[in-house]
């Protein structure tokens, strides 16, 4: 179960086939825009799934996630609850987006998992995204405008929500699988455009032990 979640956390993080650069702009639609470089952010994920031989995996996780574009990493630690027997581990994962690999470590066990990062980090809305619309998130004087974009990879349909404030933070996702089905959503929360952590990028032993 441990590979399920870090599997279907990376999900949420990184999108498959995402170009580079932002592209001209259809008509009605908002200037697309590419996620900061360097940022630190917690993440809420509520993860369903069919698994083969007709199990099924459900999860609620708390993620702490750093991401710095030079490094070529992401860094995210956190509890996560594996229903519906309510079991929780605290789970730290790394991916080294560079050479493709993702290491899933349980802190209670301490054991370390190596995989293959299965698609791309995400750097900007694609120029094959489509437009879904528009929202405001906030209250009175304190609002941010945000937009919707549908990413449909053949894989998976994502829904990415992001800011209009010129930052574009990552608000919310919602991916919904094809293999194996399932739905995953995210929400962003206590955003920085900086590193808070980059400890967090630091391998421990018992992923040492693996190279």
């Amino acid at each position: 179960m441990m590979y399920y979640n870090s599997v279907f956390v990376t999900l949420l993080i990184v999108i498959a086939s995402l170009d580079g650069k932002p592209t001209s702009l259809l008509k009605n639609e908002p200037e697309r825009c590419c996620f900061p470089k360097q940022y630190s952010s917690k993440i809420i994920i509520s993860v369903g799934y069919a698994l083969p031989d007709s199990e099924t995996y459900s999860s609620y996780s708390s993620y702490n996630v750093t991401y710095d574009a030079d490094r070529g990493m992401i860094g995210m630690k956190g509890l996560s609850i594996t229903l519906p027997d309510q079991q929780k581990s605290n789970m730290w994962i790394i991916e080294n987006i560079k050479d493709e690999i993702m290491y899933t470590i349980d802190q209670d066990l301490k054991t370390c998992v190596q995989s293959k990062l299965i698609s791309s980090t995400v750097v900007c809305i694609p120029d094959t995204a489509e437009y879904f619309g528009s929202s405001t998130y906030g209250y009175g004087d304190k609002k941010i405008v945000a937009d919707t974009w549908i990413i449909n990879n053949n894989r998976n349909l994502n829904y990415v929500t992001v800011s209009r404030d010129g930052l574009c933070v990552p608000l919310t996702g919602n991916i919904f699988a094809r293999t194996p089905a399932g739905v995953s959503t995210m929400t962003t929360t206590d955003f920085a455009p900086e590193i808070d952590d980059p400890s967090v990028f630091d391998m421990p032993d018992e992923c040492k032990k693996l190279n």
